[in-house]
């Protein structure tokens, strides 16, 4: 981690792995998307409005469940801490009780869980 990434607020790149890269990048978007956000809004260092917090938390119940990150990792990866992970957790899996909620939570995990699509001819592989 660069030392002007935390001085301008900004995240460092995800790392590689489950959660990196252009993987990443697409969990953020499908993410937002689902919840009509900007993904700034879903990594915002501030809470922003409860649909954009409900959606992080969301987002991190999905690091969590679908990637298997740890809630230290998925705190980090959310600038915020492991507690906090933990608690974004748990308010989703209460809320599962919700059908339209679950469902979209299902969608969400199997769109997550599948491979990138391949690139399209004559594009590289990020």
């Amino acid at each position: 981690m660069s030392d002007s990434s935390v001085t301008l607020g900004r995240r460092p790149p995800v790392s590689s792995g489950p959660q990196g890269g252009a993987r990443g990048e697409r969990f953020e978007r499908t993410v937002a998307a689902a919840f009509s956000i900007r993904v700034a809004d879903l990594l915002a260092p501030t809470r922003r409005d409860a649909s954009a917090a409900f959606a992080r938390q969301c987002a991190m119940y999905l690091a969590h469940v679908v990637f298997g990150q740890s809630y230290t990792e998925v705190g980090r990866r959310f600038g915020r801490d492991r507690t906090t992970a933990a608690h974004a957790c748990r308010v989703v899996e209460e809320r599962r009780d919700d059908p339209l909620l679950d469902a979209l939570l299902d969608l969400l995990e199997n769109a997550c869980a599948a491979p990138s699509p391949p690139p399209a001819k004559g594009e590289a592989r990020s």
